[in-house]
């Protein structure tokens, strides 16, 4: 017997993963919709079920066994009776601490009082019960009986059962990977990729991947190249998201990844963006330019649509005339005309189109050849802010890439007002987080002196953060601003190492992540992850 509903919510309640107003309206929507009243918490709040059932575990003080956790102990399973482990959903796992001698028993089934009365008659050892979410125990108990049964596996029901806690466990990506024995499936949540509460057999694998196919209008057939194509999802409770679909072929068959798509709809203000205060000040001033070009750079996936769109929100008025090219459109504003890329519009043509529909501002989704940059530039010049994006390391770093793509030198000075070059880095739970002193190491990679006495924090798991120590992410900014000097030095075609010793407003992105390391925002371990600390050697050298 599972869980029941009431003892996961009151668990919630308890251990403040929801509120009692978010229960409130969770049960009078669950009441209107005649639905039970878990299941509506769960999409309302975009909380995963695992949550509640950490939650309950953590309020009775048992373990909580994530999927890549629950390792099977072999040695002490073969004492138990497998007839018996599925009877009671009870199973043996490696220990979940230093004491070996204790055994790690994990169940769904903690309330169950048969379970209580002959769990110690059973294992005849000293043993320590555990928990785990139901999915993942239905998983081991099919892998324990060795004898699944491929008729019965429905590849719809399950790309939608894991399209629908991706949904729920706020993942920005779904990779589906073909190994040697078996498909494994991870989710990307926070930056870090998770794997899922179970893996599929190679046939499994392969009636998941053609159900995705179908879905996004591939070729079902055709395993041998790449495909692209795109698919829309609707979870239960009638939440709308775009899916990006890629497969590739593998050694041991095809992988997908699934890129989730206007999951989360919040606009974020350039206040919320977590910048410094100086930051703010000057980019809420760059904006405000009637002419100029201000790029934001970083990897895939470092945030840099976020802030492009913090920044059109507080432009929008209407004086201002904004239009956009981008690929594609991720959010929707209002007031603001957003031209959507496809095979007959590219950047540039878009581009040369807007300049005849009288633009204020122009957001072109990147920069990625010479001709969009000598459009995007010299729009610049004749009185329009642009704003657009680079694939660059650094700020300083995107002048050479305007260069390398064949701008010229004195377009680029007369032309820039600034770039921000960001990354995200995982945001402390504020609930968990736990601080400690400095060591000697530590105070070095952050250039601290050695006699400081430094509180930094680290992670701890609970069942807010859902046992990683860390609930959403922060961006981390590298800010560079171009006064006359500056515009003179890149007029000039000055290397990167000059123009980086005579910038006056520079901040580089290991001092604002030093900046919140210290402030408990995030961890010393996320940047030396982000491969920040390295930075702060250079400048040292430099």
């Amino acid at each position: 017997m599972a869980i029941r509903d009431k003892a996961l919510i009151s668990a919630a309640l308890e251990q403040g993963l929801i509120t009692s107003e978010q229960y409130e309206t969770a049960r009078k929507e669950a009441r209107r919709l005649q639905r039970e009243e878990l299941s509506t918490l769960c999409y309302q709040l975009r909380i995963p079920l695992n949550r509640f059932i950490h939650a309950f575990a953590a309020l009775n003080d048992y373990p909580f066994i994530r999927p890549a956790q629950c390792l099977l102990d072999e040695k002490r399973l073969q004492r138990l009776s497998p007839t018996l482990c599925r009877q009671l959903r009870i199973l043996p796992i490696h220990p979940t601490n230093d004491d070996k001698s204790v055994l790690s028993v994990v169940t769904d089934s903690p309330d169950n009082p048969v379970l209580k009365n002959q769990l110690g008659r059973i294992v005849k050892a000293d043993y320590q019960l555990c928990v785990t979410d139901k999915a993942t125990m239905d998983y081991q108990l099919q892998q324990l009986s060795h004898s699944q049964n491929l008729l019965s596996f429905d590849a719809v029901s399950e790309v939608s059962e894991l399209l629908n806690e991706a949904y729920l466990n706020r993942a920005s990506d779904i990779h589906i990977e073909a190994l040697e024995n078996y498909y494994l499936v991870r989710l990307r949540i926070d930056g870090s990729l998770q794997e899922y509460g179970r893996r599929y057999l190679p046939e499994e694998g392969v009636s998941l991947i053609s159900r995705i196919k179908v879905m996004s209008n591939l070729d079902i057939a055709e395993n041998r190249m790449p495909q692209d194509g795109g698919a829309n999802h609707r979870t239960p409770m009638g939440n709308d998201f775009d899916l990006r679909i890629a497969t590739a072929p593998t050694k041991f068959g095809e992988r997908v990844t699934i890129r989730l798509l206007g999951t989360d709809n919040q606009l974020f203000t350039l206040q919320q963006l977590g910048m410094s205060d100086s930051a703010l000040e000057q980019f809420s001033e760059i904006i405000q330019q009637p002419h100029g070009i201000i790029l934001i750079t970083g990897p895939t996936g470092s945030g840099k649509s976020t802030t492009l769109y913090a920044a059109l929100s507080q432009l929008q008025c209407e004086e201002i005339n904004i239009l956009t090219a981008e690929d594609p459109v991720e959010m929707v504003i209002d007031g603001i005309s957003q031209v959507q890329m496809n095979a007959k519009v590219n950047f540039a043509s878009a581009l040369r189109s807007f300049l005849r529909h009288d633009p204020d501002v122009i957001m072109v989704g990147e920069i990625r050849d010479t001709e969009t940059g000598e459009v995007a530039l010299k729009a610049a010049t004749t009185g329009h802010l642009v704003l657009s994006t680079l694939h660059t390391n650094s700020a300083i770093s995107s002048v050479t890439r305007l260069k390398d793509i064949g701008l010229e030198p004195f377009l680029i000075g007369s032309s820039l007002l600034g770039v921000i070059a960001q990354r995200l880095a995982r945001r402390l739970c504020q609930h968990c987080k736990k601080p400690a002193m400095a060591d000697a190491d530590q105070l070095k990679a952050l250039s601290l002196p050695e006699d400081s006495e430094v509180e930094l924090w680290s992670p701890v798991g609970c069942p807010i953060c859902g046992g990683s120590g860390y609930q959403g992410r922060i961006a981390l900014f590298e800010t560079f601003w171009v006064d006359d000097e500056v515009e003179a030095l890149i007029t000039e075609n000055v290397d990167e190492l000059t123009l980086r010793k005579r910038a006056k407003h520079f901040t580089s992105l290991a001092e604002d992540g030093k900046e919140k390391v210290l402030a408990g925002l995030t961890t010393f371990d996320e940047m030396r992850r982000l491969g920040l600390l390295t930075l702060f050697s250079e400048e040292d050298a430099a």
